[in-house]
């Protein structure tokens, strides 16, 4: 009986070792079954949902109501042969970082809140490609392989041939096909990039700007960091402009409004505002330098700056700014050959018991044989005698000052 038992364990071990791998196999397909359900690049909106594949008279329709119509760009379009992928989901791809790197390379197709135009629509498979602004494939005619010549040589009749044009695509794509959908139907799974909807560039601009931003145009401010065109959406073209320079920097400012009434200065270096100025009718005036808004030159993209940081500096009356303006435009000191340390020739002349007072040192008195300097003034006067004194003075008796000259001979 116990030679019987090894071999009995054995058979229960090979029995059962099926059973555990199969386990494991169950496990393993259902991990992969998990990862590939969520692998899945988008689910269909509620309303596509149990529908099926695109019948071929959809599809005609679909590519003639699409196929040059125009809307408005809410998110940055690289040129490029790899455009946009956006899923039925509105999960865009690639990233923004990715798509800022296209644009440095490429150029932006569209910029937010530009006007754009489907040029044309493909449906193939589980995607529907559009081509924006003419794609971005190279594409020819039948007389760009046409040349003519004689002895000299062949040229093309066509120059333009290989240009690449300076469009984009964006594909739509589904989990398994196109289903059965109306043109309402993409637009509305467009709406993440591009806005349908009748309106005016500036209000599609104004779309696509922080909720605070566009405020602040709406209520016709100006903010320090906006840009050139955000300025004229806020208070539109100025009625006058000063070209104008401050050491080695050169600015332009534009002036809104006229006195009596109030008077806003808008300050612009490199296509960026630096200073806001607004001087109201009391006087008082308010100077916001501090950045505010900051603005991506190339995608076009506005954030706002954080609003606990000073942004403004208010200012009592005008006057006060006027003056320290002057001081500010004071020109600067003449050059001179003096040496460090040397009086002026005009404060050597006079003398150090009063400096600066033209005429100190006196004239020398009667009798002596130094003449006055020249721009000295008389010494101080004797003091007035009375009338009596004057009246039985001796009409010989010598004139003040006239010292021992000797007297006249009446012969």
């Amino acid at each position: 009986m116990r030679s019987f038992r090894p071999l009995s364990w054995l058979l229960m071990i090979a029995v059962a070792s099926p059973l555990a791998f199969s386990d494991v196999k169950r496990v393993d397909t259902s991990k992969a079954s998990e990862a590939k359900a969520q692998a899945k690049p988008t689910e269909l909106p509620p309303e596509l949902q149990g529908r099926g594949p695109l019948t071929k008279q959809t599809r005609l329709e679909l590519i003639r109501t699409l196929q040059a119509e125009f809307g408005f760009a809410k998110k940055l379009f690289p040129k490029g042969d790899k455009g946009l992928q956006l899923t039925t989901s509105g999960q865009i791809s690639p990233d923004d970082q990715a798509i800022m790197m296209q644009v440095a390379s490429n150029g932006p197709a569209a910029r937010p809140g530009d006007k754009l135009q489907i040029t044309d629509v493909v449906i193939k498979g589980g995607e529907i490609v559009f081509d924006i602004n003419g794609g971005s494939k190279k594409k020819g005619h039948w007389y760009d392989h046409i040349e003519v010549g004689g002895g000299g040589g062949m040229a093309p009749i066509h120059q333009e041939k290989g240009v690449a044009n300076p469009g984009c695509t964006l594909a739509l794509v589904f989990p398994k096909y196109v289903p059965e959908m109306t043109t309402a139907d993409v637009k509305k799974l467009l709406e993440p990039v591009i806005d349908f909807s009748v309106k005016s560039p500036t209000q599609a601009y104004l779309d696509t700007l922080p909720p605070k931003l566009k405020k602040s145009i709406e209520n016709h401010q100006a903010l320090v960091g906006m840009n050139k065109e955000m300025v004229i959406d806020a208070l539109g073209r100025p009625p006058k402009r000063i070209r104008e320079s401050d050491g080695n920097l050169d600015y332009e400012e534009w002036i809104y409004g006229q006195p009596p009434g109030d008077v806003q200065f808008v300050r612009f270096v490199n296509e960026e505002v630096i200073r806001v100025e607004n001087i109201q009718v009391g006087g008082d005036k308010v100077v916001k330098t501090a950045r505010e808004v900051k603005v991506n030159n190339v995608t076009g993209a506005a954030t706002m700056i954080d609003a606990n940081a000073p942004q403004t500096a208010a200012v009592a009356t005008a006057p006060v700014e006027a003056t320290q303006t002057a001081e500010a435009k004071k020109p600067a000191k003449a050059p001179t050959m003096r040496r460090p340390g040397e009086e002026p020739e005009d404060q050597k002349a006079l003398g150090r018991n009063m400096p600066g007072e033209l005429g100190s040192k006196p004239i020398p008195p009667g009798g002596s044989t130094q003449d006055p300097e020249w721009g000295t003034k008389p010494a101080q006067a004797p003091p007035a005698t009375s009338p009596s004194t004057s009246q039985t003075s001796s009409p010989d008796a010598p004139l003040p000052g006239a010292g021992s000259l000797p007297p006249v001979d009446p012969k």
